[in-house]
């Protein structure tokens, strides 16, 4: 399996629907912006089952990742991705550096690098939340 940490921006009114669905929605993608997963299909060809997944917003005034659901990636079928989601209560906030903040700004999907990953405690996140 995989332990690839994805961070997916999603629409607040849309978090309930999300996470009863038990599948992956895109947000919008910019295929303009010099990202690797600017595009659904390169994340797609990127992600596998046992991938974990945490939807979070930025807030730029706060330079502040809100963390609110986080999901492990089941099933890749096509552009099918189902997704065992879970809600985070309360919230967790990760504060990430500037380069990094800037990244939350520009992309609304991307990978985040193992040291970040260990800095934030995902692995843990992801083994309590999935064990």
């Amino acid at each position: 399996m995989s332990s690839k940490i994805w961070r997916f921006s999603y629409s607040e009114e849309n978090l309930k629907s999300i996470l009863e669905s038990g599948c992956l929605q895109f947000p919008e993608i910019n295929p303009h912006i010099a990202a690797k997963h600017n595009s659904v299909d390169k994340i797609i060809s990127d992600m596998r089952v046992g991938c974990f997944i945490i939807l979070a917003n930025f807030n730029t005034f706060e330079n502040t990742g809100t963390v609110r659901a986080a999901g492990l990636v089941t099933k890749v079928s096509g552009d099918d991705v189902e997704v065992v989601w879970k809600k985070i209560v309360p919230s967790l906030s990760l504060h990430p550096h500037k380069i990094g903040a800037e990244q939350w700004v520009r992309e609304n999907v991307f990978l985040i690098n193992a040291p970040r990953a260990k800095e934030f405690k995902l692995d843990k996140l992801k083994k309590k939340l999935f064990p």
